[in-house]
């Protein structure tokens, strides 16, 4: 029984009386199914005159509201008076459910972001408010009443209108799942995401490394040396304090920032060392600091624009990436990549980058191997006689040119 609140049926006994009885569950699939049938002393019985109420204790006084529908709606009703109580408990102002049971999609949005923000970095919470507050702007007014077609259509043809990436659209449905499943609506899975191409794996080369150091001011040459040393996630960097930085320097801790409600990914600390000449580079750079953080935003506050910074320096220097445009992650992509060429064994690069599990480090190392010298030395040995060298008709001939 949901403890918050629980569902009552109203029905008439063998001894003649209309009685609020506990309805009987069963499962189907794994999901809990209502019945018509009720315990009476002990015993099933049918009620077949019946009728179902939600239950529930606010401001210390038991409340009663009468909720009709299929047997799915009536447990729906049951979880959305639950949420909204707890909401409530938390001092979350929220709007009662409807008289016919259905709960309003703001405030079901309301509530799941309030979940999320306890939970979760502010700036995915952010992510999370600005795809439901779109999803509201296209869907029903109802919970109850949210069909495929306003999801697969409505949902994901707004997004196809503003130009987004594939793979930024599959994300953005990927999230909109998980607040439909936390209102236990299953008009889509995740079968349904738009397909995305997964790109190969890209790296910056040493000419785009020399090309951008050069062009930078040393403030801006530290953050983004820092970037490449540490493959550092960018939160990572924005939180990065100096008392992160142990061993004089040579070693950085990413750990849990409660004052600006930061968690790593994974919810682990982990170490990175760092190499001699960077270690010398943050010392000197502490001793200049004002506030904590090593890359801060002019206010003091963490930067919440480090790509700005990047970019920045591209426009200004009018720079071209090998391998596309220059992004943040891409230096994180290079340290990996830079790290298994030298001979650093996979396991320890996987902790170093917090990775999950093994299987997302070995991308990097199958991406080297198929870039190597030792891969094009198979290559020409494959196709040396189909693609030998051609000689000149004249010079077959005996013939020379004057």
């Amino acid at each position: 029984m949901n403890r918050a609140c629980w569902i009552i049926r109203i029905a008439k006994t063998p001894d003649g009386n209309w009685r609020a009885l506990q309805p009987v569950f069963t499962t189907h699939r794994g999901k809990e199914v209502l019945t018509n049938r009720a315990l009476y002393k002990g015993t099933e019985i049918d009620t077949p005159d019946g009728h179902f109420e939600i239950e529930w204790v606010e401001s210390g006084k038991r409340r009663r509201q009468r909720v009709e529908g299929y047997p799915v709606e009536i447990v729906r009703a049951r979880d959305a008076q639950a949420l909204r109580l707890r909401a409530q408990a938390a001092g979350i102002a929220v709007q009662p459910a409807s008289p016919s049971g259905k709960r309003l999609l703001k405030d079901a949005v309301d509530e799941f972001l309030a979940e999320k923000k306890a939970g979760k970095a502010h700036k995915t919470w952010m992510a999370h408010k600005a795809n439901l507050d779109l999803f509201v702007q296209v869907a029903p007014k109802f919970v109850e009443d949210i069909k495929r077609g306003d999801v697969m259509t409505k949902f994901v043809g707004k997004l196809q209108s503003q130009g987004l990436s594939d793979r930024t659209i599959n994300h953005r449905f990927s999230c909109l799942l998980s607040f439909l499943k936390a209102q236990k609506i299953d008009v889509v899975t995740q079968k349904d995401a738009p397909r995305y191409v997964k790109t190969d794996i890209r790296c910056y080369t040493a000419e785009d490394l020399t090309a951008l150091f050069t062009a930078c001011n040393p403030n801006e040459r530290l953050l983004f040396r820092f970037l490449l040393a540490t493959g550092v996630r960018e939160q990572e960097c924005m939180y990065a304090e100096a008392s992160d930085l142990l061993d004089e320097c040579h070693t950085l801790l990413i750990r849990e920032k409660k004052q600006w409600n930061f968690q790593p990914k994974g919810r682990k600390e982990r170490r990175v060392p760092l190499p001699d000449a960077l270690a010398l580079e943050l010392q000197a750079h502490i001793k200049t600091m004002k506030g904590t953080l090593l890359f801060p935003h002019p206010s003091g506050r963490p930067e919440g624009h480090l790509l700005r910074r990047l970019k920045a320096v591209v426009e200004r220097a009018g720079l071209k990436a090998t391998y596309g445009s220059w992004t943040l992650h891409l230096f994180r992509h290079t340290m990996i990549t830079m790290h298994l060429q030298n001979g650093v064994d996979v396991r320890t690069i996987m902790r170093w980058v917090g990775h999950e599990d093994l299987a997302t480090t070995m991308r990097y190392l199958d991406w080297i191997n198929s870039h190597s010298d030792e891969a094009r030395r198979l290559v020409n040995k494959t196709f040396a006689t189909t693609f030998a060298p051609v000689v000149p008709t004249l010079a077959l001939a005996g013939v020379t040119s004057e």
